[in-house]
């Protein structure tokens, strides 16, 4: 199940790849539409501004210009020639009518105002408003030709005012003045129109001064600003421009726009939540609905898991199982669904599996140890009946010697071959039996002579019994013993790349390479009456109990004349040492 886990993961990836790319494109398409909504913010709050600033420029521009209205005045020119005749009759009319003059040139602007003349001469003030009086201090710290914000004691006393010297440069110059004008109109000027721009707009309107005063919509909203005036003259602001700050303890776009006349700044903000809020909320709905569709498609992915895919690994677990040659492996798990049904046959097919290979399997050794006792009852009667007929010739001519050693090497040949209780002895064994074979083959053949050369480490291998006898009694017989002359028979043993190796050569006449292929090709098919049983049988039971590369190679031999036929198996005894060393 664990193998089969990372399909799980896989499918769950799958829905990510799916989901992600949907998430970050809506990302970008919200992140795109809060900037062009910050542009577009930018661009009308901007060109409102500058909107306003030209209405509050012109109203005060139109009063400033009053004063030169009032410096062309006949009643004017006429009071300033009789201040200097010294008519005080004519004085006092003049003055009367300068007065008249101010009252309608103050009533003829939208804001309201005062307008005041200044006569340093006479030290007299004439003004709109009764209750002002002449004061040299106000004139020494004027500034002429611009507007000046005085707070004053209180917020009903805050004002601007403009002085304007006539003749213009008298002031500084050493030169005879002829009046003074004032002007200065009250804050509740710039309230109203900056109520008039709130209601239009869903931000915060406000002047603010460089000395940080604050002029609001409204006199007891001034206070209201003081974070919002202390954050921005810390960030230098320029003539015109727009910035992201955090006021009053939300980040907010802010512009603004400098009215150099009234030596201010005019300041629009709003929280960006205001503008930003239904992207936003359509932004956040947006990622609820992804996060919930990625839970829902985890959830049925898990549903999926647990309803197919693991039903399908404990198959696939059931199966590696019956590949491992584990058919008593039963699936116990049920998962209440169409998979139980499937379970139930593979486990009907697991038992009906195990009982027929047990029975299949336990019919083949019956058969393969039947067929190993048929072909050991081939090889000993074969062997039995040449030396029976051996020892019945030497009785009749009175070689009691040689039947005696005869009868030694016949008693020792047949007390191994009829110890039957161990079907694997050792090499050392099977050499003594060739050895006996030989040397009682020796006496009935004179001419033969033999030669065992085997290592000690070869001769405590287990091997077949009766597995190098037939192969030997063949080349006496086939190889020696037909040709005229001295004989010789060599056995010889040695270990290459785990196997073990017999070789069994004779001085005999030999074979051709056709006659030796032709003689390999019947050693593989079924026995019959072309080919002789010894070497079959020594074969099949090779490549029976040692499995495929055992077996019998026949060739010509290099040392002698005749064939060299070798034995091939694997040892049984390394596969076991090396099993004990790993254990």
């Amino acid at each position: 199940m664990k193998r089969n886990r990372p399909i799980f993961l896989r499918i769950n990836l799958v829905i990510l790849i799916l989901l992600i790319p949907a998430v970050i494109l809506y990302t970008y398409f919200s992140r795109t539409s809060l900037q062009v909504i910050d542009r577009q913010m930018s661009d009308y709050n901007e060109s409102r501004l500058l909107f306003l600033k030209s209405q509050i420029e012109s109203n005060a521009d139109r009063l400033s210009f009053s004063s030169s209205v009032l410096a062309r005045d006949s009643s004017i020119l006429d009071l300033q020639l009789s201040i200097l005749t010294k008519d005080y009759y004519a004085m006092i009319d003049y003055q009367t009518q300068v007065k008249e003059k101010l009252y309608l040139q103050s009533l003829s602007s939208t804001w309201a105002n005062t307008l005041s003349v200044y006569l340093p001469d006479i030290e007299t003030r004439i003004s709109t408003n009764p209750s002002d009086g002449f004061s040299t201090s106000d004139l020494v710290a004027a500034d002429n030709g611009r507007w000046i914000f005085h707070p004053g004691d209180n917020e009903a006393s805050s004002y601007y005012q403009l002085f304007i010297w006539d003749p213009y440069f008298s002031k500084n110059s050493g030169q005879s003045v002829n009046a003074v004008y004032e002007v200065r109109f009250g804050l509740d000027n710039i309230r109203k129109m900056l109520q008039h721009y709130q209601l239009e707009g869903s931000g915060n309107c406000f002047l603010l001064t460089s000395s940080g005063d604050v002029i609001s919509n409204s006199e007891s909203g001034d206070a209201g600003y003081g974070e919002a005036k202390t954050a921005l003259l810390g960030e230098n602001l320029g003539n015109l421009g727009h910035l992201n700050i955090e006021l009053d303890g939300q980040k907010s776009y802010a512009s603004y726009v400098w009215l150099p006349g009234l030596d201010a700044w005019l300041i629009d903000y709003a929280p960006l939540s205001v503008f930003h809020a239904p992207i936003i909320d359509s932004r956040n709905l947006f990622y609820i609905s992804m996060l919930v569709l990625i839970i829902l498609g985890f959830a049925a992915s898990w549903l999926l898991y647990l309803q197919v895919q693991k039903p399908i690994s404990y198959i696939i677990r059931g199966l590696k199982h019956f590949e491992m040659g584990d058919y008593g492996y039963r699936i116990g798990k049920r998962f209440h669904n169409e998979f139980d049904y499937m379970l139930q046959r593979f486990n009907d097919m697991g038992k009906e599996i195990q009982h027929l290979v047990q029975n299949v399997y336990e019919e083949q050794n019956r058969s393969r140890l039947a067929t190993l006792k048929q072909l050991q009852s081939q090889i000993n009667p074969h062997f039995l009946y040449n030396c029976l007929s051996f020892i019945a010739g030497c009785a009749k001519v009175g070689h009691t010697d040689t039947i005696k050693e005869m009868a030694y090497h016949l008693g020792g040949y047949y007390r191994y071959t009829t110890r039957v209780e161990n079907q694997m002895p050792l090499l050392k064994e099977e050499v003594e039996l060739v050895r006996h074979y030989l040397q009682i083959y020796s006496y009935r053949l004179e001419r033969i002579d033999f030669e065992i050369a085997i290592g000690d480490d070869m001769l405590d291998e287990p091997i077949m019994r009766l597995i190098l006898q037939p192969v030997v009694e063949n080349a006496v017989m086939h190889g020696v013993e037909p040709t005229p002359g001295k004989g010789f028979i060599l056995v010889t043993g040695m270990r290459e790349d785990g196997w073990m190796l017999l070789r069994v050569e004779d001085s005999g006449g030999g074979m051709t390479a056709s006659e030796i292929e032709a003689y390999k090709r019947r050693l593989e098919q079924g026995l019959d009456e072309n080919v002789g049983c010894g070497l079959w049988n020594v074969n099949q039971r090779l490549k029976q109990r040692f499995g495929e590369g055992s077996g019998i190679e026949i060739g010509p031999s290099k040392r002698l004349s005749g064939l060299c036929v070798t034995l091939r198996w694997k040892s049984e005894r390394s596969n076991e040492d090396a099993a004990a060393i790993a254990g």
